[in-house]
């Protein structure tokens, strides 16, 4: 009596062995699936922003050059004008 037992017992665990593993297949690969799609959603907002602020140090930085061309460009107008001052006034 106690064999048939000990044998049904480990037919009984074999058996729920089989199933959970045969049920957990699935489960583990959705699981799975989602943690990838979840990080390459992280990943691509990640490089979104990295984009975004390249793009905004990009244009500050050729605000920043024009406005150095502009200071320039007004710096050698009035050099311009106080060379022709100067030889004006020596040509007097």
């Amino acid at each position: 009596m106690m064999t048939r037992r000990l044998i049904w017992l480990i037919v009984l665990s074999f058996s729920f062995a089989f199933i959970v593993t045969a049920a957990a297949g699935p489960v583990v690969s959705v699981v799975a699936c989602a943690a990838v799609v979840i990080y390459a959603l992280a990943v691509t907002r990640g490089d979104a922003a990295r984009r975004a602020e390249a793009a905004e140090a990009e244009a500050a930085a050729a605000e920043a050059k024009a406005a150095a061309e502009a200071v320039i460009a007004e710096a050698e107008a009035v050099i311009a004008a106080a060379r022709t001052r100067l030889l004006g006034e020596a040509g007097s």
